[in-house]
């Protein structure tokens, strides 16, 4: 994970122990309906947690520290989502399988997640740095370009490796807001992706590059460089640059589509389905995956 890794940690432990005994499950073949409409939770909530280690392992560090809170309300309400369906589960599988769920169970209960103190700083001087990104002006530009250096620092966005790879995880970022038309989180990481190409150009000869011949020394604004030299350095870098423009983008990208509804999707093989067929309780399956469990 790129960031909230001790959550991470704890979430991906309860993840793979589920996944372990899920072909126990699976050789339960529970046919009643309440057997399958738990296996079909169980499935649901396994994803949910994919999807959140996921998201922490690719998304972009500076929107992962400034989005903790949220963050963190998605990894409790995954946990309640196992534990809700890993106590459907036990009352349908042999015991000695309901043993096993009732540890996990257990051990879910137990676990707390909590964000990294030093994390959420870095979130909170970030999310600062947002409120007030219109009220800049070229006197303190130097002050947004610190802070954001030393957050940066914090999250190990240090090299032109990591600084590359974080302006690609913003452009996806970008991308999936147009296509969500989200546009308040479109012109959040618009504003970051402004701010990392700012940082980058001021800073990439402080950057070690492996394919840098120079062999030069990577440095801070916040060395051993006088006050002077510093900020005649900013002023031409600054100079350069021109402020965001945060304008509207009603437009989507060729070739992009937009994301298919979940009713779309099996709650068995969590695949849009190509057969749907509907059953006595009103719920909707890929033939194929349905018939599977009843036989």
């Amino acid at each position: 994970a790129k960031l909230h890794r001790d959550m991470c940690k704890e979430l991906s432990a309860v993840y793979c122990k589920v996944l372990s005994i899920f072909p126990s499950l699976e050789e339960a073949r529970p046919r009643s309906k309440s057997g399958i409409q738990a296996l079909c939770s169980l499935h649901i909530a396994l994803e949910k947690a994919k999807n959140i280690l996921q998201h922490c392992s690719e998304c972009s560090k500076l929107y992962l520290a400034i989005t903790g809170d949220a963050v963190l309300l998605k990894f409790e309400k995954a946990k309640s989502a196992l534990i809700d369906s890993l106590k459907r589960v036990e009352h349908i599988v042999p015991s000695s399988i309901g043993s096993q769920i009732l540890d996990v169970v257990g051990e879910l209960e137990h676990t707390k997640f909590l964000l990294d103190p030093s994390e959420k700083e870095v979130g909170d001087r970030i999310i600062a740095l947002l409120q007030q990104g219109k009220k800049f002006d070229n006197c303190s530009d130097n002050a947004e370009l610190e802070i954001f250096h030393q957050a940066a620092t914090r999250l190990s966005i240090t090299s032109s490796r990591s600084a590359l790879a974080e302006r690609r995880a913003l452009k996806k970022l970008i991308d999936r807001a147009r296509v969500e038309e989200d546009k308040r989180k479109e012109s959040i990481v618009a504003y970051l992706l402004h701010l990392m190409r700012k940082y980058s150009k001021l800073f990439r000869s402080e950057m070690m590059d492996e394919n840098d011949s120079q062999g030069s020394t990577p440095c801070s604004p916040t060395g051993q460089a006088s006050n002077e030299d510093r900020t005649q350095a900013f002023g031409r870098q600054l100079s350069k640059f021109g402020s965001i423009n945060f304008k509207p983008m009603n437009s989507r990208k060729s070739g992009q589509t937009p994301t298919p509804p979940e009713e779309l999707r099996c709650p068995i093989s969590l695949q849009l389905m190509c057969d749907p067929v509907i059953i006595a309780s009103g719920q909707t399956y890929e033939r194929v995956c349905i018939e599977k469990w009843f036989r």
